[in-house]
Formats: C-alpha cells, sequence, structure tokens
C-alpha cells in the first residue's frame, strides 16, 4: 500500500471511530491479529476508546502529523475534551483537559497488527487537578 493510502486509512480511523463514534469502522484498520491489554481484533482497540468517550463525552482527536515509513506509521495528534464522565473511575471534574498522544502502528499488509501509545498523562493529570502543578507560573 502506498504512503498517502496508508495515511488516508489512518485519517479516516480518527475520524470516524474516534470523533465520529463509529465503532464498527475500526475493523477497517485493524484486524483479528491485533492484540491489547482488552483483548484481540479491533474490538480490542475499541474499548479503551469507549471509556474516553464516557470520560469525555465532547471529545475530539485532532491529528497534528502523520508520517509514513514502509509498514509502520506514526500518527501525532491533540485530545480535546471536558471530563463531565469521570476520568478513570474518578468523580467529573467538570475541567476541559488537552493531551498530546503518539501512536505508532505496525501494519501487516492494510491492517494494525501492533502499536505503541505514547500519552501526556502527567499533562492531563495536572489539568484534571488530581496532581498538583510541579511547574506552577
Amino acid at each position: 500500500m502506498d504512503a498517502a493510502r496508508r495515511e488516508a486509512q489512518v485519517r479516516r480511523f480518527v475520524d470516524e471511530v474516534w470523533n465520529a463514534r463509529n465503532y464498527e469502522a475500526a475493523s477497517e484498520l485493524y484486524g483479528d491479529s491485533y492484540v491489547s491489554p482488552f483483548g484481540t481484533g479491533a474490538a480490542a482497540r475499541v474499548e479503551p476508546i469507549r471509556r474516553y468517550h464516557q470520560a469525555f463525552p465532547d471529545l475530539v482527536l485532532d491529528v497534528e502529523e502523520v508520517i509514513v515509513a514502509a509498514d509502520t506509521v506514526v500518527l501525532r495528534a491533540t485530545f480535546r475534551g471536558t471530563d463531565t464522565g469521570g476520568y478513570v473511575g474518578r468523580a467529573p471534574t467538570g475541567r476541559a483537559v488537552n493531551e498530546w498522544v503518539v501512536t505508532i502502528m505496525h501494519f501487516d499488509g492494510n491492517k494494525v497488527i501492533r502499536e505503541w501509545i505514547g500519552a501526556d498523562k502527567l499533562g492531563m493529570f495536572i489539568q484534571l487537578g488530581i496532581l498538583e502543578d510541579p511547574w506552577p507560573s
């Protein structure tokens, strides 16, 4: 698959699954061989996304950059939302947050078989008031 098609595939996943909440569309990008702590296949990728949507019902994921290199795609994005559903079992704070996220996806054909996700959880916890800001302005 060429780089432009792979980039379009990843952007479509963000638009459809993250932003439009069309969870069934995850199967276009994640195959049965995908494994995560939530299980296997597209459903395993969707489960943590559903949890984010429950905590942040107005969640939007903005794509900042997509880099394609052979069978690897790097997605850099910004998550924005308001904690009205309670994040990770905590009481809702009503606070708006934004968090950077970097995902490195490894493909076999046109499906993601594994990925690494890094996110600014420290920044999110500070924004939610869970942790005190160690660098106050």
